[in-house]
């Protein structure tokens, strides 16, 4: 299955991270994710 993650904001990417790499082992064939705003550093 392709699995669609949708976020508000990533900061890290580490919880999208997280959430993919469950979702993949738990037998998803792919994921994407799609977020409405990036934290930028600056």
């Amino acid at each position: 299955a392709h699995i669609v993650l949708v976020d508000d904001l990533v900061t890290t990417g580490a919880t999208c991270h997280e959430a993919a790499r469950v979702l993949k082992r738990a037998g998803a064939a792919e994921v994407t994710v799609v977020a409405a705003g990036r934290t930028m550093r600056v």
